[in-house]
């Protein structure tokens, strides 16, 4: 069976984004069905889509590291590099790429001394050949609300 997202799953997951504690019987409201609709739909969305709801919290508020790295790597290597790097605690994010680097991560530190202990362990993983380093010092805008983008609204 083919699983697809149609519009109103679209809709419920753009307001969702901009209120992620909004309660279904608004969500009904303000799209003219049920609540038992919405909740239906968004059990579906979490059993065969992945959707998840979690709470964003910026971690430099909380005294910690926050990196992006930007990884090269030697071709044949690249499926090793992304199983060691993903088995990493304080990488949070790891994406393959296109262009000058091979994959794009954010990680997570306690500190900086953290941070050079875990930069270390990435340049010792067989394949690592080039690593670019940005620290977050504070993040000025951070939106993740897109579905509108999928629905064709943005």
């Amino acid at each position: 069976m083919l699983l697809r997202i149609d519009e109103m799953d679209l809709r419920i997951l753009d307001l969702l984004q901009a209120d992620g504690r909004m309660p279904f019987v608004k969500i009904a409201e303000q799209l003219g069905v049920s609540d038992t609709t919405v909740r239906t739909r968004v059990n579906r969305l979490v059993r065969r889509f992945g959707v998840k709801f979690v709470v964003d919290v910026d971690p430099n508020d909380l005294g910690l590291v926050y990196v992006y790295l930007a990884v090269g790597v030697q071709g044949p290597a690249l499926a090793r590099v992304v199983e060691r790097m993903t088995a990493l605690p304080s990488v949070i994010f790891l994406a393959r790429t296109v262009g000058t680097h091979d994959l794009m991560a954010e990680a997570i530190c306690r500190d900086h001394e953290d941070l050079m202990r875990q930069l270390d362990e990435i340049r010792a993983i067989p394949g690592v050949v080039r690593m670019d380093t940005l620290t977050v010092l504070r993040v000025e805008k951070e939106d993740w609300r897109f579905v509108g983008l999928a629905a064709g609204r943005g």
